[in-house]
């Protein structure tokens, strides 16, 4: 791996877990490769990339010609590997996987947290675990590497016959069967016993856990703390950023968020899209809502044409295809044109009201560029 280069210029540099800023990849016409970068526009390669996925302040991609692994930072680029790695993004994280190499971009550096992995591994927004060949469970938390479990955990099949670790990552939390049995979660730099049996199923989100205990009811390991409810016999549920949502038996609508439950909607809605940290929903009234930490918001009354989020952004489209928005618990005009498409990275929206033009919105700013 050509890092050397690389990680000199990282260390100059702010840390990856600042805040989002306005950046997304493009291509021209021509299918030469740029990237919107705080009202620059930035060339980048000749042709399109092969894949690209876009990080708080980064894009990171494979090269369609040498399939390099790529890394759009601060201004420049560089090669973080010579062939096509897997590799992610994060909100805080660039994480990357080279044969048996796993590394991370932590603090403005490429570390590498084991050479020889070979088995299984889970990444989150600031937890990496992996099983070393020696069958210890490791984790990477707060730049420090330890070991969670010095023996093999709980491992299961799945109907196609296929075993894997009993185990599931969250953005900022880590659970798992031990090898005794144990049902365990590693959060904050603890590793917590939850139970002290296996539970029939369990997710896992951001500062939540969400399982079924042993007399069949919901618990749920919020922030540190356990909550037991009379929650049951649900048939289709999902979880967000710290909260857990559902159709009651009355096909109610509802959420169950820092140890209270609220009922969104009366009857199941026409729509719902459930991303991170927001719910927005269309009743069968066509009445159009936001739910976003605790507070529900009616914003039209019509379906939007569409609609897409990405932590605390929504972004739809009117009757007539103009573009709002609902960010950090206010509406927001994104545009007062007709658009045919968009798409949503982080807190930016990209999209062209004519061949050869990009507009870029973000943070109540529009730039257009042209090619």
């Amino acid at each position: 791996m050509r890092s050397s280069k690389l990680i000199a210029f990282l260390f100059l540099l702010v840390s990856l877990n600042a805040g989002a800023q306005c950046i997304a990849p493009y291509w021209d016409l021509t299918k030469q490769f740029y990237v919107y970068d705080n009202g620059d526009k930035k060339f980048i390669e000749p042709l399109a990339p092969a894949s690209v996925k876009v990080g708080r302040n980064y894009v990171a991609f494979v090269n369609s010609q040498s399939s390099r692994l790529r890394l759009y930072y601060a201004g420049k680029t560089y090669t973080v590997c010579e062939n096509a790695a897997e590799y992610w993004a994060t909100d805080n994280w660039f994480v990357w996987k080279n044969y048996g190499l796993l590394g991370v971009l932590y603090k403005n550096e490429l570390k590498t947290l084991d050479k020889l992995v070979l088995g299984e591994y889970w990444y989150g927004d600031s937890i990496i675990s992996w099983m070393t060949t020696f069958n210890e469970m490791k984790v990477f938390y707060n730049g420090e590497i330890q070991t969670i479990e010095g023996l093999p955990i709980q491992q299961k099949t799945d109907a196609a016959g296929n075993t894997t670790s009993n185990a599931k990552m969250g953005d900022n939390i880590f659970a798992y069967v031990d090898g005794s049995n144990q049902f365990k979660a590693f959060y904050n730099g603890t590793v917590t016993t939850l139970e002290s049996y296996e539970p029939t199923m369990y997710m896992v989100d951001r500062d939540l856990v969400v399982y079924l205990d042993n007399m069949n009811n919901f618990k749920f390991f919020s922030k540190g703390k356990s909550y037991e409810t009379n929650i049951n016999s649900l048939t289709k549920y999902w979880t967000g950023e710290g909260y857990f949502v559902y159709y009651t038996l009355g096909r109610q609508l509802a959420v169950w968020y820092e140890g209270e439950e609220q009922t969104l909607a009366q009857d199941r809605p026409k729509d719902l899209l459930i991303v991170q940290n927001v719910i927005a929903y269309t009743d069968k009234s066509n009445n159009f809502y936001v739910w976003y930490k605790g507070k529900t918001e009616l914003l039209e009354r019509f379906q939007p044409l569409s609609v897409k989020a990405y932590r605390d952004f929504v972004v739809y489209q009117d009757l007539d295809g103009r573009l709002k928005g609902y960010l950090f618990g206010k509406q927001v005009q994104v545009s007062d044109q007709i658009v045919n498409g968009y798409e949503l990275y982080n807190e930016t929206v990209a999209y062209s009201l004519q061949p050869g033009d990009h507009t870029f919105w973000c943070r109540g700013n529009s730039v257009t560029v042209s090619e």
